[in-house]
């Protein structure tokens, strides 16, 4: 099996480890460019200029061992790439290796806009050459690339002076069409030229040789070579799917079914899962199954003897028997109930989130989900979604309620930070009042959230603007409490605030408690985004460029449910393209 995947940041976690793994092969391919690679990893780290962005894609096998790699120049703005380099391990057996990452680089320019990508491969001209050993080789290559419609640009100077930067070897520039039956415009060539030579050798646009090369290129559109080793053409590339390229990864737990209410007006229900699995059809991800992590996880947010509690109360209660909690510790909090039924209220925060037989196995699978994904993630996913049921973010360290049993987003944040500060942002249309308690004290994880106001809203008693954190915390804690009627364009200038300040707090990890709820017509909210905001806000999340993990909180409405879903995560998932 072959996964192919994006590196960001070559010090961070995994991604620190693949590009070891590319340098490995670069000494074994490439033992007198080692150089290469300390370029690609200054591209990496900071932008290379001119315009310009740096793609790395990576192909690994099942056990996470470093197949092949591409790195690609992509000017978004000219909507052209350059290929900058393109191996597969030398030590393998080659299967169509560095066939693979070709396509699947191709796929990803396609899905960023591209219509076309240059790149420099040896002549297969015998006058062209000082040492006429590498001829059989260049053909084979440029028929390699003819198989994608890569074809040497013909009518210019680039093969006929040898670039001073380059000691004067001369090569073709191969123009990559990604399907497209036209040719890249003149104008759009040039000015590539003049971005290309800047970031891959310093040259400006002033440069006599640069000079020399763009004037050259005197047709228009630019004259490509036909065929000269396959007898028909390459077919067109469809340029929607994405069969080797998915950014998401999923992660769903099954026995959410087991937590099912059949009572009229309960509205947190398994069809919500549903929902949002047919939303995400046109999405393209990645579904892991789920790992089993024990108490232990939950028991570090969790009082120990809150959990405790609702094991205790899933293994008493019937198959069909439903506990409400009817009595509140409002006098004396610091007395618990020695009666099991009568401790509800003791660990509750609301009359209508039952306890049942199943709600602890529930709960805990939606932590196991919460988990995985944020190890999916450690292990550099940039993207994981924790389709989690029954949901947590209104879960405190000793309490539960609105439906929200043990919090999956803290379990899980709590879990990331021991590698890293976490940044938590909430976007549920209700305040998420146990994320906010669990961090309040803490600075290592910032928490904010975007929600409905208290004064109307669930859960009424927090979600202040001036609930700041306290202790450690002060000022790690941000709260956006609005009006009803919020529309899209005002919730996004609130979400561009919010994430400002979670980019000055600088996380490692970035953790998404996302809630369909704030969308219109939902029945537990007031809110009025639409599908079209619901993708500017995935996309204004996604372009934050942190290892992000979405967790699954509200939404009620199943309509927007999959359309929500649909939106957000076209919207996330564009961004890592």
């Amino acid at each position: 099996m072959i996964r192919f995947r994006r590196i960001f940041d070559p010090t961070t976690g995994a991604d620190e480890r693949r590009f070891t793994q590319i340098r490995e092969i670069f000494d074994r391919a490439f033992p007198a460019e080692r150089e290469a690679a300390d370029r690609i990893e200054a591209h990496l780290r900071q932008s290379p200029g001119a315009g310009a962005e740096f793609i790395v894609l990576v192909a690994e096998d099942d056990q996470g061992h470093l197949m092949g790699f591409s790195a690609t120049y992509f000017f978004p703005d000219l909507r052209l790439a350059y290929l900058f380099y393109i191996a597969s391990d030398p030590d393998r057996a080659s299967r169509g290796i560095g066939g693979a990452v070709y396509e699947a680089m191709r796929e990803l320019l396609i899905a960023r806009g591209a219509k076309g990508l240059f790149l420099d491969a040896g002549p297969d001209d015998p006058a062209l050459l000082k040492d006429r050993a590498g001829l059989a080789q260049n053909r084979q290559r440029l028929r390699f690339y003819e198989r994608y419609g890569a074809f040497p640009v013909e009518g210019t100077l680039y093969e006929q002076v040898g670039n001073p930067a380059n000691e004067g070897y001369r090569v073709f520039l191969l123009l990559d069409s990604l399907g497209r039956r036209k040719s890249v415009r003149r104008a759009d060539a040039r000015k590539f030229l003049q971005s290309m030579f800047k970031v891959q050798y310093g040259q400006a646009a002033s440069h006599p040789y640069v000079r020399q090369i763009v004037n050259s290129f005197h047709d228009d559109p630019v004259k490509l070579r036909p065929a000269r080793y396959l007898k028909a053409e390459p077919p067109a590339t469809p340029r929607t799917k994405l069969p080797r390229l998915r950014p998401l990864a999923l992660v769903v737990s099954e026995r959410h079914r087991i937590h099912h209410l059949r009572e009229k007006g309960y509205v947190e229900r398994p069809v919500r899962i549903d929902a949002v699995l047919r939303g995400l059809e046109s999405v393209p991800y990645t579904r892991y199954p789920l790992r089993r992590f024990g108490d232990e996880p939950i028991r570090q947010v969790h009082d120990p003897r809150f959990v405790a509690y609702l094991a205790s109360m899933s293994e008493k209660l019937g198959p069909k028997e439903l506990l409400y909690p009817e009595v509140f510790p409002v006098r004396r909090p610091d007395r618990r109930p020695k009666e099991l039924k009568s401790r509800a209220g003791y660990y509750c925060m609301d009359t209508f989130t039952p306890l049942t037989r199943n709600v602890f196995r529930a709960a805990k699978a939606a932590v196991d989900c919460a988990l995985t994904a944020a190890d999916l993630v450690l292990e550099g996913e940039r993207m994981a979604y924790a389709l989690c049921r029954p949901p947590g973010h209104h879960a405190e360290p000793a309490l539960y309620g609105g439906f929200c049993y043990f919090n999956n987003a803290a379990v899980a944040a709590h879990w990331l930070s021991y590698n890293g500060k976490v940044a938590v942002l909430d976007i549920d249309y209700h305040h998420g009042n146990g994320t906010q308690e669990i961090f309040y004290t803490r600075r290592d994880v910032y928490t904010a959230s975007i929600h409905g106001t208290p004064y109307n809203s669930y859960p009424h008693f927090a979600g202040f603007v001036d609930e700041r954190g306290e202790g450690e915390g002060k000022g790690f804690n941000k709260n956006y409490p609005l009006p009803r009627g919020v529309t899209t364009e005002r919730y996004l200038e609130v979400l561009e605030d919010a994430l400002k300040q979670v980019r000055r707090f600088a996380p490692k990890w970035f953790v998404v408690s996302l809630g369909y709820d704030i969308m219109s017509g939902d029945p537990t909210g007031s809110f009025l985004l639409d599908a079209p905001g619901m993708r500017s806000i995935g996309e204004m999340i996604g372009r934050m460029g942190l290892p992000t993990l979405v967790v699954q909180e509200g939404g009620y409405s199943v309509w927007n449910l999959r359309q929500g879903a649909q939106a957000f995560f076209t919207g996330l998932t564009s961004t890592y393209y």
